[in-house]
Formats: C-alpha cells, structure tokens, sequence
C-alpha cells in the first residue's frame, strides 16, 4: 500500500481522529461546566500519546468557533522553550486563552514567567504528563479499548490484520496510542495492495 492510500497517514489521522468526549467518559458539557468552575485556568495531564494534543486541539476550534482569541504554543522534547514571538504573545494576553502544549518542557523559571504572564488571561489550558500549578481539567488515561476504536474508526477495513498485533504493540509502546498508529502505518505499507 502506498502512502497516499494509506488510512494511517499522519494528516489522515488527525483529520479523522477528532476528541470524542464519550471515549474519555465524559461530555463537553460537563467539560464546560468544569473548565467554568477552574475559572478557565488548568492542566490536562496523561502519559506520551494519551489525547491530550488531540483534546487540545478540539478545545481550541470549540473556543475560536464561541469567539475567543486563542493564542496557541507547542513545547516537545526537540523544542523545550517559547520562541520570542512566543513570549511577546504572551506580553498582552488580556481577553486572550492562552493554550500551551507541554509546559512542562518549560524550565522551572520560565513556567513561573509563563504563569505571571499569563494572570491577565481570560483563560489557560496546559498540558502536562503531571499534576502542576493548576488543577486538572481532565486526566487521560489511554487504554487498548481506546487503540481499538480508533482503528475501526480509521480503517474498519484492516481491523482483522491489525488486530493480533495490538497487544505487543501496546506493551511495546507503552500505551502510546500515536507511536501505536504510526506502527499500524508501517505495517500497512509493508503490504501488498
């Protein structure tokens, strides 16, 4: 299978594969209802590839779609600090929600400044692997039921070829569900079509 055929190619996926509350046992009410009662400040906190990116990126179109201005910041591992323009988004953040991906990557004195900066926020929405300065907003939990609907979600089609190796793959990856998927791409292509 060649990779534009591909149901596991990285665009495909994220176009797909959009939060769904109901997976996480939840509903975006109750998500709203939360985030109201943190008054628009918190952490969503999980391990490498639990959903946290993907929630973030579904909570972002549910704030533009409402009216917010959202300013939008990524940290991994390859990229562990604000680049300037990050940081002078950050100087006037008032009427703004501020959404950063992977504060903890942030060293400890520029997490204080991205917290000063960020109080005059109309909200903030970090994601950690754990529990930080503000409270959880929602903690995720990846599970193999989780892997399994994903996949039937994106290739219904090759569930059974897929299917006997999720488990090692699970183990492998430490329930890494994105590592998992890009194991479920390789595999593909490596068939005939």
């Amino acid at each position: 299978m060649n990779a534009l055929n591909n149901p596991f190619a990285t665009d495909r996926v994220e176009r797909v594969l959009a939060f769904r509350p109901e997976w996480a046992g939840t509903t975006w009410k109750e998500i709203e209802l939360r985030w109201k009662s943190l008054n628009h400040h918190a952490t969503l906190t999980g391990h490498h590839g639990s959903g946290k990116t993907t929630f973030l990126d579904a909570w972002k179109k549910r704030l533009i779609e409402d009216g917010h201005e959202v300013v939008s910041l990524f940290l991994n591992r390859e990229s562990r600090s604000l680049t300037p323009v990050g940081w002078q988004a950050l100087e006037n953040c008032s009427g703004k929600t501020i959404l950063l991906d992977g504060e903890e990557q942030l060293s400890w004195r520029a997490r204080r400044k991205f917290h000063q900066l960020c109080q005059q926020a109309d909200g903030v929405l970090v994601t950690r692997h754990s529990r930080g300065k503000l409270p959880t907003l929602l903690h995720f939990e990846s599970d193999i039921r989780t892997l399994e609907l994903c996949i039937q979600q994106l290739a219904p089609e090759h569930h059974q070829i897929l299917s006997p190796r999720l488990e090692l793959w699970w183990q492998q990856c430490n329930g890494n569900i994105r590592e998992i998927l890009l194991k479920c791409y390789d595999a593909l292509g490596n068939t005939a079509e």
